[in-house]
């Protein structure tokens, strides 16, 4: 049902840890091996599709964690849209720390894109609204989490199967 779909560049992720990391991961498994789309490790994308070198990418991404101080996120419920990396989701509260986080972000890679709409999919793909539903309905749309972040992951992006962790940073 799902065609591969390939992200341009580098990405920056905040990962959940611990249980919430190991519930996510394997609802996104099983999504993925019942609806035939890809598996991924459960995150939040803060900026995607940076098209930067990787040595600079690793500077400014240093420069964005520097000073920045542990925060939570707060997961919700369930949504979903007509795109590929975003076909299931569980939506993420934007708080007043989480949107300061990305404005700096997108400051220091100087990217001027859309509003920021937190979420951490859980079934990437192209499915009908039927699918969706029928899933929504079986895992339930309140998907009440939260976790906390103390760290960005960098990724490089390409073919799902074949996104990369290149380093992890620590805020400091």
């Amino acid at each position: 049902m799902s065609t591969t779909m390939i992200s341009k560049g580098y990405t920056l992720w905040l990962m959940p840890k611990g249980e919430i990391y190991k519930k996510l991961a394997d609802l996104i498994k099983k999504l993925g091996s019942e609806y035939g789309g890809p598996v991924f490790e459960p995150h939040v994308t803060l900026l995607g599709d940076i098209e930067l070198p990787e040595e600079e990418m690793i500077k400014k991404t240093a420069q964005l964690v520097k000073n920045q101080k542990p925060f939570f996120v707060n997961l919700k419920q369930i949504n979903y849209e007509n795109f590929y990396f975003r076909t299931l989701f569980v939506k993420a509260e934007i708080t007043e720390t989480l949107q300061t986080l990305y404005d700096r972000a997108k400051e220091i890679f100087e990217m001027d894109i859309p509003p920021f709409m937190a979420h951490l999919s859980i079934l990437y793909g192209n499915y009908p609204q039927g699918v969706k539903g029928k899933i929504i309905q079986e895992i339930g749309r309140d998907q009440t989490a939260t976790f906390d972040v103390s760290s960005i992951h960098l990724i490089k992006g390409g073919k799902i199967e074949e996104w990369k962790i290149i380093r992890e940073f620590t805020f400091s």
